[in-house]
């Protein structure tokens, strides 16, 4: 059975791995690939909380590891960080759209009702 210290380390390892799949997925703009993998994530987080928790007087972490930890959590808090940007422009671009559906909305009764006193069929009224 491996030391608590080395499965810290296997742990960290894959922790890495997902962070820089997570790094493509932000890069890609695909939030939720990124929250998928933060969802994969959970569960060796919560592994080496409980390891580390459960050996706190053996000190199975050494500044190699501790090092390591930090580094990811620093850079999972970047990543939220540019996750909760991508959302706000997603959120903003959204805005925009629904304002633009909105404003031709408004203007589409004032479009036809120009057409009918002419005549003039609008263009998008269909064929039937």
């Amino acid at each position: 059975m491996p030391s608590p210290a080395a499965t810290i380390r296997r742990l960290l390892g894959a922790l890495e791995e997902l962070g820089l799949a997570e790094e493509v997925a932000l890069a890609c703009g695909d939030g939720v690939a990124f929250l998928a993998l933060q969802h994969r994530a959970e569960p060796l987080v919560a592994r080496i909380s409980a390891l580390v928790a459960d050996h706190r007087d053996a000190d199975v972490l050494d500044d190699t590891l501790r090092a390591r930890g930090q580094a990811l959590i620093r850079d999972q808090h970047d990543r939220g960080t540019r996750l909760h940007t991508l959302l706000d422009h997603v959120r903003h671009e959204i805005t925009r759209v629904d304002q633009a559906r909105l404003h031709a909305r408004n203007l589409r009764p004032a479009y036809g009702l120009r057409h009918a006193s002419s005549g003039l069929r609008p263009a998008f009224a269909g064929q039937g």
